[in-house]
């Protein structure tokens, strides 16, 4: 029996570059690292013998000195062996970071628990002082690899090793699932079309686990198959049942089903937030959801925000306020805004009958007349001069409330 732990996409050195600050870019590079010290803490916890990361270790297959080193010293504290293979972010193939003097000088100094399995060939744990058990890693040696690359498997002899457990390390989408079939991509990563790997071509009853990497996050995708989804999540969620920021802690055994469970390790949340504003007093929940999402939180936390319906001029100078104070608070904020902005009878009483300013009247009355008459040609769905219209409307009602 082994007891192990699973994890994947790391991709130390991400470079969140759809986070404009610069700080805070740097605050999530940087949590990526400190979940390292949390697997760590879950592996002592769960009794794990040692730590298998099914690929994607960096984001680059050339990443920074600064971050190879802040790797291999997080690896290094863990106190229990780590074994990876190379990912489509980090492959394996020539002039890769794997076969680098600098890397391998770190990773002898301050690492040593660190095996980087560059071979498709049998690798067996008694090697590492690890109770039986052979594990079978299937490394890409380029970023898209044609071919599967769990091929190999096929055709091996597993005679002998009769009693130990057989654990499949691969990278890669499979198939009738993965990142195209789910539409799992982030803005950094577009999906890659090869590295597909086909389950049920792997000999029957041979393997007891595949330790998944390349999708995002957490799933079962067959008996004995998972992906463990990043330690660290690194997405907006897609769907409701969606689950990353988890190792799996797995126990395998010859010949018999295993056990997985997930255990979470993420510190930062992202957030999807929808919202439809059905009159001005709907901005007040939207506060109160924030608030009950968020919390007094700063510098944790990343939204999508989606927001639609219609608001008065004063309502949506208030949104405005809001979403500045979420930009500030949060890593990231993610607008899809199609809140539509109109004066409401009073706000138009305001600029239209004003005695002692006939020209802002009959501006703001042209105005509301730009609005009416696009949204009449466009079946109330607003059009190019209608949008317009209403940004001057409400420029106006500001100018003329703050005199």
């Amino acid at each position: 029996m082994l007891r192990f732990l699973h994890t994947a996409d790391w991709q130390l050195g991400k470079p969140y570059a759809r986070v404009s600050d610069p700080d805070k870019r740097a605050l999530l590079r940087q949590e990526r690292l400190a979940a390292i010290g949390r697997i760590g803490s879950v592996a002592r916890q769960q009794g794990a013998a040692f730590i298998l990361v099914a690929g994607d270790l960096f984001d680059s297959h050339q990443p920074t000195r600064a971050d190879v080193s802040a790797a291999c010293s997080a690896i290094g504290s863990l106190g229990l062996p780590v074994l990876v293979i190379p990912g489509n972010h980090d492959h394996g193939g020539g002039g890769s970071l794997w076969q680098e003097s600098y890397f391998l000088e770190e990773c002898r100094q301050l690492a040593p628990n660190l095996t980087v399995l560059l071979e498709r060939t049998p690798f067996e744990l008694s090697g590492l002082g690890l109770p039986g058990g052979v594990l079978l890693p299937c490394p890409l040696l380029r970023k898209a690899e044609p071919v599967d690359p769990t091929a190999w498997l096929r055709q091996l002899d597993f005679s002998l090793w009769t009693d130990q457990p057989r654990i499949v390390l691969a990278h890669g989408s499979i198939q009738g699932f993965g990142s195209e079939d789910s539409g799992d991509t982030d803005d950094e990563n577009p999906p890659v079309p090869t590295n597909r790997i086909d389950l049920s071509a792997l000999p029957a009853g041979e393997i007891d686990y595949v330790a998944l990497g390349d999708w995002h996050g957490l799933k079962q995708v067959g008996a004995r198959a998972w992906y463990s989804g990043c330690h660290e999540m690194d997405r907006f969620p897609r769907s409701a049942d969606y689950r990353s920021g988890h190792v799996l802690v797995v126990q395998a055994t010859r010949g018999a089903m295993p056990e997985a469970f997930p255990v979470a390790t993420g510190g930062i949340q992202w957030h999807q937030l929808q919202h439809r504003f059905n009159s001005d007093e709907d901005l007040e929940r939207l506060e109160q959801l924030l608030r009950d999402l968020i919390g007094p939180r700063s510098n944790q936390d990343l939204l999508l925000l989606e927001l639609d319906g219609s608001l008065s001029l004063s309502a949506a100078a208030r949104l405005q306020e809001l979403l500045q104070r979420l930009q500030a608070r949060l890593l990231r904020l993610k607008r899809r805004d199609r809140t539509s902005v109109a004066p409401d009878a009073s706000e138009l009483r305001q600029l239209t009958e004003r005695a002692g300013d006939p020209l802002v009247a009959r501006v703001a009355l042209r105005l509301q007349e730009l609005v009416a008459q696009g949204d009449a040609e466009s079946d109330g769905a607003g059009d190019g001069q209608s949008e317009l219209a209403r940004m001057a409307l409400r420029e106006l009602h500001r100018a003329c409330v703050s005199r």
